[in-house]
């Protein structure tokens, strides 16, 4: 296989002799290696010729295509299309090698991945978005590992964003490469060249004594009864805005919720609770305790936000919804003692490894940790001067 200059004009060209099929040669044509020069015959067009690319298929039968109008370095291009063509068994030879920009291709990306799971989806689609407004304007098989390297930089400069989002925007930026490779746009992958960045690994955030002092006191309503059911159950957000009264029995003081994980799991509820609730109920009609519908990836991630932002303006930085589910098992296990195994048991965690083996924990057990902890975080908080009741 060769990439070559072929000459288009007569003069340049030579003649044949009629006879054979494959024509002999009775005058030379013209020395040409396809730059102007004192050698081109007077009155020839510039340019005079067209690069080519003379290749054999598999059955060994020598082709040659001509690309008019193109440079040495887009005939290379077309010639490293031919070449992975052939390696996949397609024969057929594109009209000139068409690789998309980036911002371009990401929307057919995002197109092919409309199958994946809502929150995978979701994270496409932050990820495209960043992506397209660093490197969009370049195409595809431009984009080297060094321009890689520079976005890592610059993301985390600019947008003061963790190491762990942009291997995240990477890793999506590798997918949507091998996605194109599989379409025979490009032949290579420049991420496989880009090392991820180390994670440092850090501790849970857990609230301090004094912050859940300060929640117990300012928060109020729906907000409060919210955070106090994810305080003192350990129940992930999206179990939190999913609960209907049909999840609650207030007369036995349990709440289940499969949230998640799909595997149902009962978590007493201390008095203090019961009456939270009981005080919620007769205030506000309907099955559902806070909203209704279907609750999607995209309603956790706003509410998350939310509360992120409350947290924040209370004073209480780098905090989220879900830390106080940490918050719920550091208290249990840390200060209280309660074994890991009976905090496996209400959290949901397949293993102690998450949080080691799940086994049953008897519902006494839970109880018993439940009204510890309740009575541990409203007797520190009303020592500190707050009124911990609604």
């Amino acid at each position: 296989m060769a990439v070559r200059w072929k000459k288009y004009n007569a003069a340049c060209k030579g003649k044949r002799a009629e006879g054979n099929r494959y024509g002999k040669v009775i005058e030379k044509g013209i020395k040409c290696n396809g730059r102007r020069g004192s050698h081109c015959p007077q009155g020839v067009s510039n340019p005079c010729g067209a690069w080519s690319i003379d290749y054999r298929e598999i059955n060994g039968r020598w082709v040659s295509k001509v690309f008019p109008g193109i440079s040495k370095t887009e005939a290379k291009e077309c010639f490293e299309d031919i070449r992975s063509n052939i390696r996949r068994g397609l024969i057929g030879l594109p009209q000139a090698r068409k690789v998309p920009v980036l911002s371009d291709y990401s929307n057919k990306y995002l197109e092919l991945s409309k199958g994946n799971k809502e929150n995978t989806l979701l994270a496409k689609r932050r990820a495209v978005k960043v992506l397209v407004r660093y490197l969009g304007d370049h195409r595809l098989d431009k984009i080297t590992p060094f321009m890689i390297e520079r976005f890592r930089m610059e993301r985390k400069e600019k947008d003061d964003v963790k190491e762990i989002v942009i291997n995240q925007d990477v890793a999506f930026l590798g997918s949507i490469f091998n996605t194109a490779i599989r379409e025979g746009l490009i032949d290579k992958n420049p991420c496989s060249q880009v090392k991820k960045a180390r994670i440092a690994q850090t501790k849970d955030r857990v609230l301090a004594q004094e912050e859940i002092a300060v929640l117990l006191d300012k928060l109020q309503g729906k907000d409060r009864l919210m955070v106090l059911i994810g305080l003192f159950t350990g129940l992930r957000l999206g179990g939190v805005l999913g609960l209907s009264w049909d999840d609650i029995a207030l007369d036995k003081g349990l709440i289940h919720s499969s949230h998640k994980t799909g595997k149902m799991v009962s978590i007493p509820l201390s008095k203090y609770l019961v009456g939270e609730l009981l005080a919620w109920k007769s205030a506000n009609t309907g099955n559902t305790l806070f909203i209704d519908g279907k609750i999607t990836k995209c309603v956790v991630v706003r509410y998350s936000g939310y509360f992120s932002k409350l947290f924040r303006d209370l004073g209480i930085k780098n905090f989220t919804f879900h830390n106080l589910r940490h918050t719920f098992a550091s208290i249990l296990q840390g200060e209280l003692g309660i074994g890991a195994i009976v905090v496996q048991g209400m959290t949901g965690h397949s293993s102690l490894g998450m949080l080691q083996k799940y086994s049953h924990t008897g519902m006494d057990s839970k109880k018993m940790a439940i009204n510890a902890l309740t009575e541990h975080v409203l007797n520190t908080t009303t020592q500190r001067g707050i009124i911990a009741t609604a």
